[in-house]
């Protein structure tokens, strides 16, 4: 039987062209060539032809970023990027690394040597949400009923409203809620001053949205 890469590092490499569709490929490696067959590597095909590293080359992709998704994946089992290897018997912790290959012009992946490693079907790199800039406070007299507008919808995501982004009644007593449970924002009067606005820009619903 001829070797295969695992399809778990099919799927990163897949997730990878994704997120970095530009990235050059010239140091991206599967297989080992002679050099790695006469060592152990995780390059080398296993008992069942399946080859457990990937290299990727660098630059083109964001390091740290790669990394932090082998770590967080529950097939990861090392990272060699640049004279440092991150390893999960060692809690991920960047240590020096002395390889034959410095490991500059690519990470290398390598994943457990296990059968459930090799099939998992686990995702990669998690899906990084695109913030939109917060808008500007606008001003008391804007955050009246029907009034319409992105500022609107920082309000209505804080609360935990409908986002429509027009003022409603229910909207105005969801911020009178909200003031009443936060002393430094009284009287609850259901008035969004600058006060109020930025506590409803500092909930977590409204944090995945604006920065």
């Amino acid at each position: 039987m001829a070797w295969h890469l695992a399809p778990s590092l099919v799927q990163l490499r897949n997730e990878v062209n994704a997120r970095w569709p530009r990235r050059p490929k010239g140091s991206d490696g599967t297989v080992g060539d002679t050099s790695h067959s006469a060592r152990a590597s995780d390059h080398n095909p296993n008992n069942r032809d399946s080859v457990n590293a990937f290299d990727i080359t660098y630059p083109g992709v964001d390091p740290k970023v790669i990394i932090a998704a082998v770590a967080k994946h529950p097939a990861g089992n090392y990272v060699i990027f640049n004279r440092k290897i991150y390893r999960r018997s060692n809690g991920w912790k960047a240590e020096p690394y002395s390889g034959p290959s410095p490991h500059t012009t690519h990470l290398h992946v390598s994943i457990l040597q296990s059968v459930a490693a090799e099939q998992s079907k686990a995702k990669w790199l998690a899906v990084v949400p695109v913030r939109k800039p917060l808008p500007a406070y606008p001003g008391k007299s804007a955050f009246q009923v029907r009034d319409t507008g992105e500022h609107i919808k920082v309000v209505q995501r804080g609360v935990g409203n409908k986002v429509t982004g027009v003022m409603s009644v229910a909207d105005k007593n969801k911020v009178k809620s909200f003031q009443r449970v936060r002393p430094l924002l009284w009287p609850a009067d259901g008035v969004v001053g600058p006060k109020t606005y930025k506590a409803l820009a500092s909930t977590k619903a409204s944090k995945l949205v604006y920065k």
